[in-house]
């Protein structure tokens, strides 16, 4: 009896040996293959997680192309500047602190530098742009303190740099900080929250050409959020320098003839290349990059003079300068036969039981006094024979009431009226008197000082007019490429040959 005892125990133990292994030997099965899961399988994903941990990513946002004048004058370039940013995870909990220690060496008020915090951190990933432009004395007095400013860093960038201040700024634009919402639709094109995109002219226009492959640099960072050895770097691609077929010194001398006047100045070639643009007053392109104080910005914006819009691409009533157009429909339409015809002018044109006026007695008027002395009653008797369709139809076949071609967003098309529109629009039928306001360039009608440079080609180049266009060539920086842009034609006008 005993002995069968003895033997019961003894198969017991064996079967709880037995067990015991093979719960042995099933965790540590799970457990070699939680470690090959995590080493192998997953290790990729957790080298990722690590280094996310402790290597921080910044972006080196690439130079803007340069754009050079036909002769040779850089207009807009790049110069480095020292910018101070915070890495925002490594400051948390320790704003205060660093920020005063930053207002001591940088001699910059605690109350401004957390303003800027706060703001920038709504529209930052990971670092927030504190200060811009530091002195060489700021540099070395932040470097030299790093190890007590954790999550500091000090970059040389570069930065647009236009020195002819407001003489370009209707020409060039300007670039302004990239918002949120164009991050989002752009970043799929290489864009970074930190980038600055073309706002306005060639900088807008040609904003994909202008803008280089932002390249990027990995930092350690320890366990203090202390930035520490570069990891890896990939430099940024700079962008492409345009070529223009503006001129430098025609753009200086119509600056300078418009400087202290409300208005605009456009010079073009016979081939429709832009020789220069100028709209006055003007803006420094450079404080879109460096900021306006409040007071600045509501000055200009309030400026009733409107010193931020190009007046080359909006539409105002011509005046006399249509004249020609008038001159040329009562060619097409015979009822100017000889330039020796001749009509008196007293000063007035009787009209339907109305006077309109010209602007001094002319006497006896010709085609070409009428031309060279601006005689109103001439173009008045021309209009008086002219139905008004026909004279918007020769306006509309020397490129009015139709962009230039220049392709910039900010042009506008004008208007060149007819009896259809006034109806359509005004709900209004046309009086013959309006088409002698319209065959001296009034009323209605309204044109671009570039559209009427235009105009003005096509009869000095025998009637060809082209589309206006302003780059001649894009060059690629990196690769040595170079695309050459050439004249365009849109029609050929058939000129009367008298």
């Amino acid at each position: 009896m005993r002995l069968n005892i003895e033997k019961l125990k003894q198969k017991v133990w064996r079967e709880r040996i037995f067990f015991t292994k093979v719960f042995f030997l099933i965790g540590l099965f799970l457990i070699v293959f939680r470690i090959f899961y995590l080493e192998v399988i997953k290790h990729k994903y957790y080298l990722k997680l690590a280094r996310q941990q402790s290597i921080t990513k910044y972006i080196l946002l690439a130079p803007r192309g340069e754009i050079k004048t036909a002769d040779g004058v850089v207009i807009a370039t790049n110069r480095a500047i020292f910018k101070l940013y915070v890495d925002i995870d490594s400051v948390k909990g320790k704003e205060d602190e660093i920020f005063y220690r930053l207002s001591k060496l940088l001699g910059v008020k605690f109350g401004e530098l957390k303003e800027r915090y706060v703001l920038g951190k709504k529209y930052s990933f990971g670092r927030v742009l504190l200060k811009r432009d530091l002195t060489w004395d700021q540099v070395a007095k932040v470097l030299t303190r790093l190890y007590y400013l954790p999550g500091v860093s000090i970059e040389a960038v570069p930065e647009r740099y236009y020195p002819y201040k407001e003489v370009y700024f209707h020409l060039i634009g300007y670039v302004g900080k990239i918002t949120k919402k164009e991050y989002e639709r752009n970043k799929r094109y290489g864009y970074s929250i930190e980038d600055y995109v073309g706002r306005r002219g060639l900088e807008r226009a040609f904003e994909r050409e202008l803008k280089g492959v932002n390249g990027y640099i990995e930092i350690e960072k320890d366990a203090y959020g202390r930035l520490g050895k570069i990891v890896k770097r990939v430099n940024p691609i700079p962008g492409k320098d345009l070529l223009l077929t503006v001129k430098h010194k025609y753009q200086m001398y119509g600056y300078k003839l418009m400087k202290e006047q409300v208005g605009a100045f456009v010079a073009i070639s016979p081939k429709g290349e832009l020789l220069a643009m100028i709209s006055t007053p003007s803006v420094n392109p450079q404080k879109f990059i460096e900021g306006f104080t409040t007071q600045e910005w509501k000055k200009v914006k309030n400026d009733p003079k409107r010193p931020l819009i190009n007046k080359t691409l909006l539409p105002y009533p011509p005046g006399s300068t249509f004249k020609v157009v008038t001159a040329f429909a009562g060619w097409e339409a015979g009822i100017i036969k000889s330039p020796k015809k001749s009509v008196y002018c007293s000063g007035v044109f009787y009209f339907k039981n109305r006077k309109f006026r010209c602007w001094k007695i002319h006497h006896q008027v010709d085609f070409f006094k009428a031309i060279y002395e601006s005689c109103n009653v001439y173009f008045y008797w021309v209009a008086s024979k002219l139905d008004v369709n026909y004279l918007a139809k020769i306006a509309k076949k020397l490129g009015l009431g139709e962009k230039t071609g220049i392709g910039w967003i900010e042009e506008k098309k004008g208007l060149v009226p007819t009896k259809e529109w006034k109806k359509r629009v005004l709900k209004e039928i046309w009086y013959p008197g309006e088409t002698l306001l319209f065959a001296i360039g009034q009323g209605f009608l309204t044109a671009t000082p570039l559209q009427m440079a235009r105009l003005y080609m096509a009869i000095a180049n025998g009637g060809i007019l082209y589309k206006i266009w302003v780059v001649k060539a894009i060059k690629d920086f990196s690769s040595g490429e170079i695309q050459e842009f050439f004249p365009i034609v849109e029609r050929i006008i058939d000129f009367n040959e008298q």
